[in-house]
């Protein structure tokens, strides 16, 4: 886990998440147990935990309520990937098949609907009230910006449409892990604002890193096929910024790849190629530094700290990306 290179103290906290995570299956020895089990047990970073942690730890100290509440969002996450899978017809997932490979959309489905359900039942009493309201509206936004993505495919789109997207479906729930983190550690009202903000635009410059790498490649680092974006047909951003670089015929060669029947092989290296030779690729991850170097003004107000330190380095040459940094 590559934040806790940054905070060692992270590693003993994650553990506990893991073990707070584990009681999304206990008690539940049949087959939604046992997938469960599955799904949350395969091979993913913990960053959106690890987030959080930082967080609380930033804001005064993580807590037994904060530990419980970054297994809680991990929970969430992976929900959320499972519904993914099916929406794009995903066979793989963290270096493994999916579920819906493994047992179909239908009870896939119902999965990632039982993960929500336990993620809720796994928030602390006494953070009920205030979490389970919140919780509701970040999986609102995420829906609302699936759904625009989902009904977009095959259209080019604008930037700014495609930063709402980014923003409601992956950027969201980043921001929702730094504040309950901060929250849940007594952070005063500032505090928990700064790193609610910060961990939002983190999570945008994730994304952004992350569609880049879909299109260029990783030479099978990052556990998941390549290409599978625009598979699906979703204009992401070295798509957008290859058109902003190579303008109509970039534009026209695109939309012609995006309208036949079945994308191939040969048709996303075509898009690669388009997009390298309109000088496209630096310029997008000029993006993503200026998201990471937002997201470091939003650290200002937060005291410091060798966990506030750690946010900062992870925004740095350790910005822990689908791959390690240096491995694009």
């Amino acid at each position: 886990m590559q934040l806790a290179k940054l905070y060692p103290a992270l590693d003993g906290l994650l553990a506990e998440v893991e073990a707070g995570i584990e009681q999304t299956w206990r008690g539940e020895p049949g087959f939604l147990g046992s997938s469960a089990r599955r799904a949350l047990s395969g091979r993913g970073k913990r960053l959106r935990p690890g987030i959080a942690l930082l967080a609380a730890e930033s804001a005064g100290g993580a807590t037994r309520t904060s530990v419980a509440l970054a297994a809680v969002m991990e929970v969430l996450h992976t929900a959320s990937l499972v519904h993914d899978d099916v929406v794009d017809g995903a066979t793989s997932r963290r270096g493994r098949r999916s579920a819906n490979a493994m047992w179909g959309n239908k009870v896939s489905v119902l999965l990632g609907d039982y993960l929500i359900a336990r993620a809720l039942e796994l928030i602390p009493a006494e953070e009920h009230e205030w979490l389970a309201p919140l919780v509701a509206r970040v999986a609102a936004r995420m829906c609302t910006a699936q759904v625009k993505e989902v009904r977009a495919a095959g259209t080019p789109l604008a930037e700014q449409d495609y930063l709402d997207i980014v923003k409601g479906k992956t950027a969201s729930l980043f921001g929702l892990c730094g504040r309950v983190g901060a929250r849940s550690a007594g952070g005063s009202p500032a505090v928990v604002e700064s790193l609610a903000a910060f961990a939002e635009s983190f999570g945008v410059a994730f994304q952004f890193a992350d569609d880049i790498l879909d299109l260029v490649g990783t030479n099978g680092k990052s556990g998941k096929p390549e290409g599978r974006d625009l598979a699906e047909r979703k204009f992401t951003l070295p798509l957008i910024v290859g058109v902003e670089m190579g303008g109509r015929p970039v534009r026209t060669r695109l939309a012609r790849i995006l309208a036949k029947p079945a994308i191939a092989e040969q048709d996303i290296a075509e898009a690669r190629d388009l997009v390298e030779s309109a000088g496209a690729i630096e310029p997008a991850w000029g993006r993503v530094r200026a998201w990471l170097e937002s997201a470091l003004r939003e650290l200002e107000p937060v005291p410091d700290s060798d966990a506030k330190g750690a946010l900062a380095a992870a925004c740095g040459e350790l910005f822990p990306m689908p791959v390690m940094a240096g491995e694009r």
